[in-house]
């Protein structure tokens, strides 16, 4: 892992007496809106326990039977049952890999092998830095950086636009969350990059891309969790933080951004990377 310890110690707390009191904090205080609140990556409603599941600090026995006596204490049924699928889908991709021990390094849907991946290395090394000039993508890989995790959301929106946008294989994506992540599990992070690149078990459709501009728009409408790792958009207007290079001149002036110097264009079209990948899924 290439964070390194400190920096680990300053966001993570371990053992197992931590993951219960975070158990516990979260079914009191988080799990009520759950089912919406999850969505945003701004708002405090995961559990962030994935990483006290992968080094068996807790297990999914416990989350399990604490999260069903919730129900005795008024929590909403449609949050516990959202929660508990997200547990559940945790132990279907051990399961996966039980049965098939080659899920982290071959499709499991084998037609994919011949699908044209590209090895662009700049546009890899944009995506890895946060450089990549749309806002939601670029939070996420420095979240991921800074604090060795990010929102599940915004793992699904970072994750689609590289296997998909920049047409690169779903190992370099799988490799670079293996070697940042505090959370890394093996089982659960191939399956997650098999879905989003289509070719695991119960795959994403090939037509779901995600739209890194509309999906900021729709779940970090304010922009908090956008600027908060992306210091240098804090004075832009909301009304053009996801997508700054439609700012008006003065309004990037006057908000101490100059694209392509203190922030990147964009190094893909949305539209045309989106068509092409279509058309080479469609291949298939």
């Amino acid at each position: 892992m290439r964070l390194g310890k400190k920096k680990i110690q300053q966001y993570w707390t371990f053992g197992e007496l931590s993951a219960l009191e975070k158990l516990e904090r979260f079914l009191t205080h988080h799990l009520a809106g759950y089912k919406k609140g999850r969505d945003y990556p701004a708002e405090n409603h995961t559990s962030r326990l994935s990483v006290n599941l992968h080094f068996g600090e807790i297990s999914p026995h416990q989350v399990w039977q604490a999260t069903q006596r919730c129900r005795l204490f008024g929590a909403s049924e449609e949050d516990i049952d959202h929660f508990l699928n997200e547990l559940i889908w945790r132990e279907f991709s051990c399961y996966l890999m039980s049965h098939f021990n080659q899920l982290p390094v071959k499709n499991f849907q084998s037609k994919f092998d011949a699908f044209p991946w590209k090895k662009t290395e700049n546009l890899i090394d944009a995506w890895k830095t946060g450089q990549t000039g749309y806002p939601l993508v670029d939070a996420g890989m420095r979240e991921l950086w800074k604090t060795g995790y990010m929102h599940n959301r915004v793992r699904m929106v970072v994750a689609s636009f590289l296997v998909k946008n920049l047409s690169i294989h779903w190992h370099v994506g799988r490799d670079w969350f293996w070697e940042c992540l505090v959370d890394a599990d093996l089982a659960n992070n191939s399956a997650s990059w098999q879905w989003v690149a289509g070719c695991g078990v119960d795959a994403a459709p090939y037509f779901r891309i995600f739209n890194p501009t509309t999906q900021g728009e729709k779940f970090d409408s304010q922009g908090t969790y956008t600027k908060k790792f992306l210091p240098e958009l804090k004075r832009l207007p909301n009304k053009y933080l996801f997508q700054p290079w439609t700012a008006p001149t003065q309004i990037l002036a006057a908000s101490n951004i100059i694209l392509g110097k203190t922030y990147p264009n964009p190094i893909v079209d949305l539209s045309i990377s989106r068509k092409e990948a279509l058309e080479a899924y469609q291949k298939l």
